[in-house]
């Protein structure tokens, strides 16, 4: 028997059950459904309806901790050109020139820990993603991936770089046709202003950022708990209690 010595405490995060049941019953139907006129027939409305009165400044915003924040504000601000919201020694917070979305950086102090870097992903779709990551390489930016099909025949291409913190940011893009008239090249473009020195990158081999395949993957051991099929999602009671399951962050095994 090999012992994990440098494994530390599992971390418990309450679970209600019902939650899980609801969850069950949601993905019992996307295994179901073969076609728009199945998810008609199938989908139920949500058991509460949309809680959030949208405040005035901002809607939703993504936040992580870093080490190094003057690299991330500066990537963010000056190579990617992000317009500013907020921004203190301490604090910043990102978005678009529409304010489509918001990304916001903080520091660690002494007693915390950064954000792992594949705890999250930031995500964009582009018109032109080739034109998009030619962009990005020539400011210095240095794609881990190329934009390429999701799938064999797929008109859907992603590319993806990271942030100095290590964060992965996808481009996704439709090429007409799957044509495609912009190849990975063949060197590294240099920047036109000889000022900027290419990002350098947070290296990982044994990772992979993109997960192309989307799967829900169904388990179906505990024949009890998974006959979703017959599950109705309005009638679903509360439980007498909180039940609890241990939930393991990989950067704390």
């Amino acid at each position: 028997m090999m012992l994990n010595l440098g494994r530390k405490p599992v971390k418990k995060f309450p679970v209600n059950p019902r939650v899980r049941a609801y969850g069950k019953a949601r993905l019992d139907i996307a295994s179901r459904a073969q076609s728009t006129s199945d998810w008609d027939k199938l989908w139920k409305n949500p058991a509460y309806p949309f809680p959030f009165t949208w405040g005035e400044y901002w809607k939703q915003c993504i936040e992580y901790k870093v080490d190094d924040f003057a690299a991330e504000v500066g990537f963010y601000t000056d190579i990617l050109g992000l317009p500013v919201n907020a921004l203190d020694p301490g604090y910043a917070m990102f978005t678009s020139p529409g304010g489509d979305f918001f990304i916001a950086i903080v520091p660690t102090l002494d007693s915390t820990r950064s954000t792992p870097p594949d705890a999250i992903r930031i995500q964009f779709m582009v018109a032109d993603v080739f034109g998009t990551a030619t962009e990005l390489e020539r400011r210095g930016i240095k794609l881990e991936q190329w934009p390429q099909p999701c799938a064999d025949g797929s008109t859907l291409y992603i590319g993806y770089f990271r942030s100095p913190h290590g964060i992965c940011v996808d481009l996704w893009g439709l090429v007409a046709g799957g044509d495609k008239t912009n190849p990975e090249p063949s060197v590294a473009i240099a920047p036109e202003d000889e000022s900027v020195k290419p990002i350098v990158q947070s290296e990982s081999e044994d990772e992979h950022c993109l997960d192309s395949d989307l799967e829900v993957e169904l388990q179906n051991s505990d024949q009890d708990t998974e006959q979703t099929s017959e599950m109705d999602l309005e009638s679903l009671s509360e439980p007498e209690e909180m039940a609890e399951y241990e939930y393991v962050n990989e950067e704390d095994i």
